[in-house]
């Protein structure tokens, strides 16, 4: 494998981990509507609408996510002990999650070791023991040890092997999972061509050689295929495929819009029919690690939730966010505490250069830094979009919250800068016309939240980018010349 590809940040990196985990949790909630219906036509419109066949809540995940959760929490605390991965399982299991799949339940129901378990489940029903069950889980598992694939590969087949043993099934979450590590540290930027089926190739070396040869060759039958060739998707091998194939089937958009390529790709992989919250998954975690997290759609994010081992709490974008980034650092917070830190808004109060409580109003919104919030809460603010780093506690939990990956500190950091000032401003305006009063705000209304502004006012008010950016920077402060250019490039809503 090559080195680390150079013009990667650090901070594009972590918003790829991220995307791997938030991904496949929102291609989850996305098919759990659709879950064993049939194919859809390719124009009908996909959403996060809820319901299926346990009738779950609009941007609810599944037991996909669920699992992946309970793989993610020992991650997160610097931790990739199996036994405490199957402790979670079970905790899981015995609170009656509402959907649990046949192989997993069989074996989770069982007393005893679980690798002894579904290792003699795989031997007594080798035609029925190689579901998707394990493949749909996997995403966290390249947040374990970043770059070192040799040992994702067999945390990846140890993890399987918990409930699914069957060789295909750790294949595949082998293949998965380095493609995932591989993708973060090694994809170009957002506007340069990449293959997903190469980086699935990426895997086969860590694969048992005489297996090689015949994923190779299902590789390459998915690459550039329909996912509706993979019909019996509820087999791994299917799954497996059909996710490849919606990858690398969907069309990529050209320049600032190449990172909706993860939301067209979600919607072609449901649209196939079948298994589709678990197709849509799988299909995620490969998606996200790609195109990062600042290509999830706010207004999928902000819907997005469920649990992991236990039903209560119930956890949110934030809350994966915050644990893929602890798993990914060996369960670390950063130098100053965060992600887990209770406030960082006492901590940017402590900075040399303090914020100084910037603040305006435009068209019925709110904007400001870090200082106002506490007063725009107080205010009523139903709607806070935090456009950097937060504490758990500085936003209470009454309040919808959304935080933003918008970095200040140049253009290589933000990939997807065009596709994120739109969608963030289109969030803002959902908002804005559902009545809920909002808040939006950086660390010292500098640079994030007057471009934020400016893109509203282009977007969903009819300002040519100079104006919006003139009346912005009057009310708050004139941005840096790369997101003044971002700005430049956002274009109004259409009707």
């Amino acid at each position: 494998m090559s080195d680390v590809n150079p013009t990667i940040s650090d901070r594009v990196v972590s918003d790829r981990h991220v995307g791997a985990v938030l991904a496949a949790a929102a291609g989850d909630a996305l098919g759990a509507g659709y879950e064993f219906g049939p194919p859809l036509p390719a124009d009908e419109p996909v959403h996060p609408r809820g319901g299926g066949s346990f009738n779950w809540a609009p941007g609810e995940w599944t037991d996909d996510t669920q699992m992946a959760a309970c793989i993610l929490s020992v991650l997160a605390d610097g931790s990739t002990d199996i036994d405490s991965i199957a402790a979670n399982f079970r905790t899981w299991y015995q609170h009656g999650p509402a959907d649990v799949g046949i192989q997993t339940s069989t074996v989770l129901s069982q007393a005893g070791d679980l690798r002894s378990i579904a290792a003699e489940h795989a031997r007594a029903h080798p035609s029925h023991s190689a579901g998707n069950g394990s493949l749909m889980r996997t995403a966290p598992v390249a947040l374990a040890a970043p770059g070192q694939p040799d040992v994702i590969a067999q945390l990846a087949a140890e993890i399987s092997a918990l409930t699914h043993a069957d060789l295909s099934c750790q294949d595949a979450c082998v293949l998965w999972s380095v493609a995932i590590d591989h993708q973060v540290h090694h994809a170009p930027r957002s506007d340069q061509p990449w293959s997903f089926a190469d980086a699935v190739r990426v895997g086969l070396e860590y694969l048992p050689a005489d297996r090689r040869d015949e994923w190779a060759v299902l590789i390459h039958r998915a690459d550039g295929a329909s996912p509706r060739e993979f019909p019996k998707n509820g087999w791994v091998v299917h799954a497996f495929q059909a996710a490849l194939a919606a990858a690398t089937s969907t069309p990529v958009p050209p320049g600032p819009d190449a990172g909706r390529h993860l939301q067209l790709t979600l919607e072609h992989a449901v649209r196939a029919g079948g298994d589709t919250d678990t197709v849509a998954a799988i299909t995620g975690a490969l998606l996200g690690s790609r195109w990062g997290a600042t290509a999830v759609p706010a207004a999928w994010q902000r819907i997005l939730h469920g649990h992991a081992a236990d039903p209560t709490p119930v956890l949110t974008a934030i809350d994966l966010d915050s644990q893929a980034r602890l798993a990914a650092n060996g369960g670390r917070p950063d130098p100053n505490g965060w992600p887990g830190r209770p406030s960082m808004v006492d901590h940017y109060r402590q900075l040399p250069r303090p914020p100084q409580g910037r603040d305006a109003e435009f068209h019925g919104v709110r904007f400001g830094d870090t200082v106002t919030l506490d007063a725009a809460i107080a205010d009523g603010a139903q709607t806070v979009v935090s456009l950097c780093r937060m504490g758990t506690d500085d936003v209470p939990s009454h309040v919808e919250h959304h935080v933003v990956g918008l970095h200040d500190t140049g253009h290589s950091d933000n990939p997807n800068l065009t596709l994120l000032l739109e969608d963030v401003a289109d969030h803002i305006q959902d908002a804005h016309l559902s009545g809920r009063s909002t808040y939006v705000h950086c660390v010292a209304a500098e640079n994030r939240t007057p471009s934020v502004a400016a893109a509203w006012l282009v977007r969903h008010h009819g300002y040519d980018a100079d104006n919006a950016l003139a009346v912005a920077g009057r009310g708050l402060n004139p941005p840096q010349s790369f997101l003044v250019d971002g700005v430049r490039s956002v274009r109004p809503a259409e009707d």
